[in-house]
């Protein structure tokens, strides 16, 4: 009786406790923005909500802490039991408490809501912080030599626990866990059968269940009308079936800490194209919308071509077509004329083709894209021409956030595993960049997405046959608009772009490096005698080889700074991947991480993000530190409020930092292709390029996007459009389908009410990131 006593008052008690914290929090945030510091404040104190969760109302050292949460997450079932053949001793001196501070508020928000390890039956939070960096670690390490395990542990450790490099989220979700399944992203081919596209639904269903963001092509799907043999019937077209996948996905919501996601990716010569323009439409037939499903056009150089002269583009039923699919550069476009002459001659069937002005297609996918946000625009040929596993296949699409180009064929899922080094990390508050330290950490980067190779959970047979014949890794980067701000260079000026180009280089260089030395350790991947890379073929090579194909120059810079000669022999000897570098839009960890996500720019100086775990408010960090400086911060903060974070619009602003901190839509378009292809002539995937324009016509968008075609980007992704993208009141309701405790969803309302009407950007989409 004492005891249950003396239990229930410890249980009040740490109610209470709880009680008081939160309120602690709401009260700091409702400093937010007037006291930037608040933020700060905001964070210890949900730092210690999340350390009396996971230690039982105690406040352990976190020596003690981890040893309690490797015992009880593995007696549990959440830990993988493995973890405990690593020196623990040693592991646990080893973690530092001081880096929990490096993590602000909307960082630990973000953790504690989905990341941090919990009782699978209580839900109640096991791990904090610095145990969810040394899990990770130790996840990745099990590939190591048992020798070697608890070195590599430690070295990761390091690396990840000082924000250095994050892997994307399915690793640091899982990593350490029974469920390994670290992999991004999952490619498919979906063939023209109902066999197929069933047994396609199926296999998404659990590649969208394990976590993985999954890019589907559909374009050898039959249209509407076309004959089906044996029942003497007709086919009902490619849309009924994305409705099932749309329908899928929307179910599936991988436990509540990410939504099923799936992008579908069509070829424009698809006789069904402009019905394919309208899924993401909010009017019409609902049974002939998508509205979870994410879509994109794969489109071929021909296409473009026939834009820029004004020609007639012909849409082809791929019953009559089916070879399109698997060309691409003047094998396409000979077989492609081919079939415009036979429709024009009268061999093909009339229903199985149709045509249209070029541009009249062409507009409409850009209205659309105004509209919807949606297809994304994506370049079969420079994808196709551009890989380094020609030989190996061909290129259908891209994967769910469009920086990722690997060959899928009927016996193969491509699969990748993302990574981004954090820029910010590795700078000065001036931002010169530490270059040594930025090879060390790509070097511990490369081996760690190796080892998820061999780690990973497959969901799919196909998933898992593609990966260990082409072993591909995505490096990727974050942080570079701040690592711009620290410079105080402006996005728009053009020692961005140069700068892009070194960074570039170095990662790739050293990534390229890493991969010939694993390749000496390890062995190179099977199909590595297929791929460019036995050729001493380089991804800037490729350049070249594009513009030979198109018959016209790729407008980018071919300058470079190091020693590719020596490293090209080295890569002739042996890669371990078939790829290594891919530029995700890394949102959710650039959240994590406290910096700027990818190559965007800032989106404004004030502005609110939503997220899967709730709406933040963002001030330009940098700016923030330069007004203070100043002694302007109290003075402007309300106008800079009221003009919703644009500077141009606060009297009384320097001139000079109007120039240096402008809002995503003041930064030309131009010039965010311009660093994206800067970085594109390195990268031997693609890049995920979001743009920000003030557009109120289809045709503004045009030259932006022929703009990206010269200069060899393979991809873009989200083009956010002022007009639509205007202010959402605060009062809006967010997240109404995730229940998230009451003092959060109290938080955003007091940090919103206190921005006013903030710009807001939606970064949900978290495959990759």
């Amino acid at each position: 009786m004492v005891t249950a006593l003396s239990s229930t008052l410890d249980l009040r008690h740490r109610g209470d406790r709880r009680a008081a914290l939160e309120a602690r929090i709401l009260a700091a945030l409702q400093q937010l923005p007037e006291r930037p510091e608040a933020e700060r404040e905001a964070a210890a104190l949900l730092l210690t909500l999340v350390t009396d969760e996971a230690d039982d109302g105690q406040v352990l050292p976190y020596p003690e802490h981890f040893r309690r949460f490797l015992e009880g997450g593995i007696a549990c079932g959440a830990l993988d039991p493995r973890l405990r053949e690593f020196d623990l001793a040693q592991l646990a001196r080893a973690l530092d408490p001081a880096r929990d501070r490096l993590l602000g508020y909307s960082a630990l928000v973000t953790l504690a809501d989905r990341y941090l390890v919990r009782d699978p039956e209580t839900r109640q939070i096991l791990e904090r912080p610095q145990a969810l960096f040394m899990r990770v670690a130790m996840g990745l390490a099990l590939a190591e030599p048992p020798e070697t395990r608890t070195a590599w542990a430690l070295r990761w450790y390091d690396l990840l626990s000082s924000l250095r490099y994050l892997p994307s989220t399915p690793t640091l979700f899982n990593a350490g866990t029974p469920h390994h399944q670290l992999a991004s992203c999952y490619l498919a081919d979906v063939e023209d059968s109902l066999e197929s596209i069933l047994g396609s639904a199926s296999e998404f269903g659990m590649l969208a269940k394990y976590a993985g963001g999954i890019g589907a092509a559909v374009s050898r799907i039959r249209a509407v009308g076309a004959p089906v043999r044996g029942i003497n019937g007709t086919s009902g077209g490619l849309i009924p079936f994305l409705h099932l996948y749309d329908a899928l996905i929307a179910s599936i919501s991988q436990g509540g800490r990410r939504r099923g996601t799936m992008c579908v990716y069509l070829e424009p010569w698809h006789l069904e194209v402009e019905a394919f323009l309208d899924l993401r439409r909010n009017a019409g037939d609902p049974y002939r919308r998508t509205h979870q499903l994410n879509t994109a056009l794969w489109i071929p150089d021909e296409f473009l071509r026939r834009v820029e002269t004004d020609e007639y583009w012909y849409l082809f039923d791929p019953v009559i077509a089916p070879e399109l699919p698997d060309l691409y550069g003047q094998e396409f476009t000979r077989r492609y004329r081919d079939l415009c002459a036979q429709a024009e001659a009268g061999l093909l069937p009339r229903r199985a083709w149709r045509r249209l002005p070029a541009r009249e297609l062409w507009l409409a996918i850009l209205a659309s894209l105004m509209e919807t946000g949606h297809p994304w625009i994506t370049f079969k040929d420079a994808g196709n021409l551009r890989s380094q596993l020609r030989g190996v296949g061909t290129i259908h699409s891209s994967n769910l956030c469009t920086e990722i180009f690997l060959p899928t064929n009927r016996e193969e899922v491509a699969v990748c595993n993302l990574g981004s080094v954090n820029l910010a990390r590795h700078c000065t508050p001036d931002g010169q960049l530490d270059w040594d330290k930025l090879a060390e950490t790509v070097r511990l980067a490369v081996r760690a997405l190796d080892n998820v190779i061999d780690l990973n959970l497959y969901p799919s047979e196909r998933a898992a046959r593609a990966n260990q014949r082409n072993r591909p890794v995505g490096l990727g980067l974050m942080g570079f608009a701040e690592l711009l701000a620290r410079r105080g260079l402006s996005y728009a000026d053009p020692r961005a772009a140069e700068l892009a180009d070194r960074i570039a280089e170095f990662l790739s260089y050293h990534a390229i490096l890493t991969s010939t030395q694993l390749a000496e350790e390890r062995g190179a991947f099977p199909n590595f005698a297929r791929s460019r890379w036995a050729d001493g073929v380089l991804p800037i090579d490729t350049l070249e080889e594009l513009a030979r194909e198109r018959g016209f120059p790729v407008d980018v810079d071919r300058s470079s700074t190091l020693d590719w000669e020596s490293l090209r022999e080295r890569v002739r000897q042996g890669m371990r991947n078939g790829a290594v570098m891919a530029i995700a839009p890394t949102a959710t960890i650039a959240l994590i991480a406290g910096t700027t996500p990818s190559l965007d720019p800032y989106y404004a100086n004030v502005f609110s993000r939503q997220t899967l775990s709730g709406k933040f408010l963002e001030v330009n960090p940098v700016l923030v530190e330069e007004l203070q400086r100043r002694e302007l911060w109290e003075r402007l903060l309300p106008d800079l409020i009221a003009a919703r974070g644009d500077l141009r619009a606060v009297p009384d602003c320097p001139p000079d930092l109007v120039e240096r901190f402008p809002t995503a839509y003041q930064i030309p378009p131009e010039a965010s292709i311009e660093v994206a292809a800067r970085v594109q002539k390195w990268v031997d995937m693609g890049v995920s390029r979001n743009l920000y324009h003030a557009a109120d016509r289809p045709g503004q968008l045009s030259a932006v996007y022929l703009t990206a075609w010269w200069k060899g980007l393979k991809s873009t992704y989200y083009c956010f459009v002022r007009p639509r993208m205007e202010v959402e009141q605060s009062t809006v309701a967010v997240n109404k389908a995730r229940r998230r405790p009451q003092w959060v969803q109290l938080a955003e309302q007091e940090v919103l009410a206190q921005a006013g009407a903030a710009c807001g950007l939606d970064s949900s989409c978290e495959s990759c990131q």
